[in-house]
């Protein structure tokens, strides 16, 4: 927990460990406490505890101690649960507190005499909460090796009153850190009154979003918001989130899915900023490494060598605050390399002194890297979280939670360590033989010499938390090896299985209905292991109701109910708003192309129809985005495309942010271009088409999921679970993509362009309902024209 400092009755509660405090350097590299780190030392800690309880009469593991004590007029509760305790009746004999440590590095670095020390003013507390008796318990430091199990003991020397001076020291220190913090909150509390809004004026569609927004957030509720791209959403949104924020001396986090969405967000936050609050951008590691080799150990890379050192003598972090209030990642990543210090790890620096953050959803949803990983614990509940293009994270929560393992992984990491002949070597090519038989008896029991394809299995935890914690082991020394040898490599096989390991059997651990095992058998023998997490909702609603509230936003989030439920949001918080399109109904035409048949069984059939219907709607001199639900079928139709004057363009798989920017330029230069893309890819959301850039869109086909075997588990999960199957596990995202796509087209008054529904299915009362409103009014046959060809002609001679 997060210490309590009131300041009004002068009274204080805080746990041990909020006394102790935090370590004042960090570390890079795994040496240092990473999460794999710290469940190997939970894991001895437990063992340690279950040892001295079975062998030492009077043990008691995990014994609460509470205290409470006068400071120089404050009052001072403390609480804790002690390690180890020696009991005879109901006298204390000995305290202990037992740490984990690696002995070849934690012992022998720069701070290792201060972390001991922290550990055994830590030891001394308690011993001083449990007993005032004379004489005085005995404390004892257990100090045991994460790799070789070895233990070491310490005997620590205490008195009630150097506990008594030591306390009074640190909640000095607690006082006048909450005094800043107050202090701080004062500042932002009286500049959000003075925040301006990022635009000369605000439309009445944006003054209705903002309401919403101001009105749930100060009453403490969540909100669902759908509105139509180019209605200014980001502003409308991201003025009254922010000041409820701040008057509340909150940090407001902005959430997205993509880096090239964060530039509206951070455009509109500058736009505000006025000298008001501090922002951040924060982008992602691969991106912000100076190394050559993006290599995160402080024995290989310059910028991460003596990092905590380097940064204070430098004085990099009150350089870049003091020099601007928003850190634009450029900039950071420019002054960090100057000075030789990881850009990355400065970036993350910034966070705590930053009032609003632009970053990516992993940030806040992802559970290995999320921001009580980064802030601690706690940090959540002082977050207002704003999540753009929302419809997004429903798969991308399912995918943090769905690990594997797999022959592949193994093989690499087992042709890589058969390169040296030595003890450390060997150990971990028995432990990666260990997973790969694993992997190979679990697929092979499952299908039993059947044919390729996925069987529902059982994983025993047990099973792979043997294999980890043998592998943490042997990985620290690995490390230690390479650091010895200067064998550093940036696609370290050895450790992409080891970070596998680890997450699979994180996710293992979670257990619950959201998820099933799967045994997977590959054509070209790459069997795996597969946790499919079905429903991430249950984590995704534990990390929104810790936050300090949240907006949820995009231009596609109806059915509510599908959102709000999949996005964990507790409906009896949270409201939900949807906004009409604010532009004019004349500026766009929307068509239905229902004589060719989409379906999969059938679209061979009328691959050439497509292709001509493609052609013929193409409007003259002007640009069209033309959109598939996968690349096989623009492949197929692409070929059979008559000519017409546009050049054809088509996305290829694996596209960059570069390749986009390429063909965002072409359609900028004049020439007319027919622009053929993937619904749900970087050309289809998230990407604007600023003036003539783009004329028409013609989507082919809703764009269902493919159909395969975790899309049928998904159908199944959602029908037993929420009663709509097809329609949660297909046809809500489908046609997700389709709006998403279309809404690239309108994002202003001026903007005018047609929407093209190639597909008879469009026409079907269960994708029909999905549409907007205000483009079927009611009737969906009034899509379907008799000539098409001319109406789009027709609506582009109104052009002028």
């Amino acid at each position: 927990m997060a210490p309590v400092v009131d300041v009004a009755t002068r009274r204080i509660v805080a746990s041990v460990r909020d006394l102790v405090g935090e370590p004042a350097q960090r570390a890079i590299g795994l040496s240092g406490s990473g999460l794999s780190r710290l469940w190997i030392g939970q894991e001895l800690h437990r063992r340690v505890q279950q040892d001295l309880v079975a062998t030492e009469p009077g043990y008691r593991a995990e014994v609460h101690a509470e205290a409470e004590l006068e400071v120089d007029g404050w009052t001072v509760v403390i609480s804790g649960r002690a390690d180890g305790v020696v009991f005879d009746g109901d006298r204390v004999l000995r305290v202990d507190e037992i740490k984990t440590l690696h002995f070849a590095v934690d012992l022998r670095n720069l701070y290792a005499e201060e972390r001991l020390e922290r550990f055994r003013h830590q030891a001394r507390i308690y011993a001083w909460m449990l007993s005032r008796t004379t004489p005085p318990p005995e404390v004892r430091l257990i100090l045991v090796d994460i790799v070789t199990t070895e233990e070491r003991d310490e005997t620590v020397q205490w008195s009630a009153e150097s506990v008594e001076a030591w306390l009074r020291s640190q909640i000095h220190r607690l006082v006048t850190a909450e005094r800043d913090r107050a202090q701080r909150i004062e500042r932002l509390r009286e500049a959000a009154s003075r925040l301006p809004f990022p635009h000369p004026e605000r439309r009445p569609v944006q003054e209705r979003i903002a309401e919403a927004v101001e009105g749930a957030l100060t009453e403490g509720r969540h909100l669902l918001l759908q509105a139509p791209t180019g209605c200014g959403k980001t502003a409308a949104v991201l003025h009254p989130a922010l000041r409820s924020a701040m008057a509340a001396g909150h940090r407001l986090v902005y959430l997205t899915a993509k880096t090239l969405q964060q530039k509206i967000a951070v455009d509109t936050v500058r736009a505000m900023q006025d000298d008001l609050f501090t922002s951040l951008q924060l982008r992602a590691k691969g991106k912000m490494c100076a190394n050559t080799e993006m290599i995160c150990h402080e024995e290989f890379c310059p910028y991460a060598r003596e990092y905590g050192l380097k940064l204070v003598r430098s004085q990099l972090l009150p350089s870049l605050l003091d020099a601007q209030r928003h850190q634009d990642p450029d900039r950071v990543f420019e002054a960090a390399r100057a000075h030789e210090v990881c850009p990355f790890e400065v970036s993350l620096e910034l966070l705590e002194h930053s009032d609003v953050v632009v970053c990516d959803y992993n940030y806040v949803f992802d559970p290995t890297i999320g921001l009580g990983a980064l802030l601690g614990q706690g940090a959540l509940r002082d977050a207002v979280l704003v999540i753009d293009e929302a419809h997004n994270l429903v798969d991308r929560g399912r995918e943090y939670y769905s690990p594997d393992l797999g022959v592949d992984l193994c093989r690499r990491a087992a042709a890589f360590l058969a390169t040296r002949d030595n003890e450390v070597f060997r150990s971990l090519a028995s432990l990666v033989e260990e997973v790969a038989e694993l992997v190979r008896r679990t697929v092979d029991e499952a299908f039993d010499d059947g044919p390729p394809g996925d069987r529902l299995v059982a994983f025993r935890e047990s099973d792979v938390a043997e294999l980890r914690i043998a592998f943490d082991a042997a990985m620290l020394e690995y490390f230690l090896y390479k650091r010895e040898r200067d064998l550093w490599m940036a696609d370290d096989p050895v450790m992409d299985l080891f970070l596998a390991v680890a997450r699979f059997h994180r996710v293992l651990g979670l257990g619950g209905d959201e998820f099933v095992h799967l045994a997977t058998r590959e054509p070209d023998g790459a069997d795996r292991i597969r946790i499919l997490c079905l429903d991430a909702s249950r984590f995704l609603g534990e990390i929104l109701d810790q936050s300090a509230g949240a907006v949820a936003m995009s231009a596609t989030l109806e059915p509510f109910d599908f959102y709000r439920t999949l996005l964990g949001f507790d409906a009896r918080l949270t409201d939900c708003l949807g906004v009409p399109s604010p532009f004019p109904e004349a500026n766009r035409l929307v068509l239905c192309i229902d004589d060719v048949d989409t379906t999969w069984r059938r679209r061979s059939e009328y691959h050439d129809a497509v292709a001509t219907w493609i052609a013929r709607l193409a409007p003259p001199a002007r640009n069209a985005l033309v959109l598939f639900p996968s690349y096989a079928y623009l492949d197929a139709v692409r070929d059979r495309i008559p000519p017409t004057e546009h050049r054809l363009v088509a996305q290829q798989p694996g596209a960059t942010d570069a390749s986009q920017r390429d063909i965002l330029e072409m359609l900028a230069n004049g020439r007319p271009h027919l622009v053929l893309a993937v619904l749900g890819g970087i050309f289809a959301e998230g990407v604007d088409y600023p003036g003539r850039m783009l004329s028409e869109v013609i989507v082919v086909s809703p764009g269902l999921p493919q159909f395969n075997a975790d899309r049928e588990l998904l159908k199944a999960y959602y029908q037993e679970t929420y009663g709509h199957g097809f329609s949660y596990a297909y046809l809500v995202p489908g046609m997700t993509r389709v709006i998403q796509a279309a809404g690239r087209l309108l994002r202003s008054d001026e903007d005018r362009g047609v929407i093209v529904l190639v597909g008879r299915r469009f026409t079907d009362a269960r994708y029909a309902r999905l549409l907007p409103d205000d483009w079927t009014a009611g009737d969906v046959s009034s899509l379907v024209r008799s000539d098409p060809v001319g109406s789009v002609a027709a609506f582009f001679a109104d052009d002028v």
